[in-house]
């Protein structure tokens, strides 16, 4: 149950994010949202250290889930999604309110926004699917790389014991390799663009994979595998970081909150499987995981590879946009028309 809550609130969140940046800021909002995500594991290692008792530290994590909420009353609906569904006076309104809130007002007493209206109901965007192709194409392709990620993550993550004899220090150091994970996002997406930087973290997993394999010791505690395997869990946390804000410029804002969502329940059975697959360490050759884990990753790849780069583009509005950008012939012309 945790689970579920956790992912819905957690996409909710991430769509918010999304459609109130602009072109240029989406990346480091993006990762910055992940940052401050990772922040909180270290505060609940913190917590669990200092807490003993699993009712006070349940109780420590609902205090917190509170204190998360309060901003999300104070922010206004966004006018992306308001003016997709047709609700233009309440698409002025949250305008103004965020122009309020970041201390520049604006005024649209004179302003007429203009939007065709849509019927936004879950059986006509499941109908979309199969009329836009294109959507289908990529929404299927990011499910499957949502699903493989959440496997290799949280496999990693249930893996943090093996780090130091010490399970605190072991979470601890994980957590921190998360931080580092998500703050690396914003140079390396503005350096390569974001679907080429997914490839990267993808392709740093792999090699870490493999770079565990031989039996080569650090002194008595630490060992090339070890050192290894903290940067694959870097490497797979920055590629998942990097996926929330990639499927979010790949899917269009009236189908946002569905893709999204399809997205991160493929994910949370993904997590389910994590945890599992890291228990092959107790029953077979150690490399054998580290080879399913590269085979895994190398899969992510190939589902990155046949998306389109998102990297400075307009997000698309609607299925059609998604058509558009693609280059649908029957949308073409629209395209030079607006151009």
């Amino acid at each position: 149950g945790i689970n579920a809550e956790y992912g819905v609130g957690w996409t909710g969140v991430y769509c918010l994010v999304i459609e109130f940046a602009p072109t240029q800021l989406r990346n480091p909002c993006s990762a910055a949202t992940l940052i401050m995500w990772s922040c909180g594991y270290i505060v609940i290692v913190g917590l669990s250290y200092f807490i003993t008792h699993w009712r006070y530290i349940f109780l420590a994590a609902a205090v917190l889930n509170v204190l998360t909420a309060v901003p999300l009353l104070l922010l206004p609906k966004s006018p992306r999604f308001l003016l997709v569904q047709g609700r233009e006076e309440e698409a002025k309104r949250g305008l103004i309110a965020y122009s309020r809130a970041v201390g520049n007002p604006i005024s649209l007493d004179k302003v007429e926004l203009v939007y065709k209206k849509r019927v936004l109901s879950f059986v006509e965007q499941l109908k979309d699917f199969n009329k836009y192709r294109t959507m289908a194409k990529e929404t299927a392709l990011l499910v499957a790389f949502w699903f493989i990620i959440a496997v290799l993550f949280y496999s990693f993550s249930f893996g943090w014991g093996k780090i130091s004899d010490d399970l605190y220090t072991s979470y601890l150091l994980g957590a921190c390799g998360k931080f580092i994970a998500f703050s690396l996002i914003i140079p390396v997406c503005m350096w390569l663009g974001t679907r080429r930087a997914t490839l990267f973290f993808l392709a740093v997993t792999i090699v870490s994979n493999f770079a565990a394999m031989p039996d080569l010791m650090f002194g008595e505690k630490w060992s090339l595998e070890h050192i290894a395997c903290l940067i694959g869990s870097m490497g797979v946390s920055a590629a998942f970081g990097v996926i929330y804000l990639f499927t979010s410029e790949l899917a269009p804002t009236s189908h946002r909150g569905m893709v999204l969502s399809l997205s991160s329940s493929s994910a949370r059975v993904g997590s389910f499987i994590g945890p599992y697959m890291s228990l092959m360490y107790n029953v077979a050759d150690r490399r054998v995981p580290l080879v399913v884990f590269a085979v895994l990753t190398a899969l992510c790849g190939t589902a990155v590879w046949f998306q389109p780069d998102t990297t400075g583009r307009r997000i698309p509005e609607t299925p059609k946009d998604v058509e558009r950008y693609a280059g649908q012939k029957r949308y073409r012309e629209i395209v030079e028309n607006e151009g």
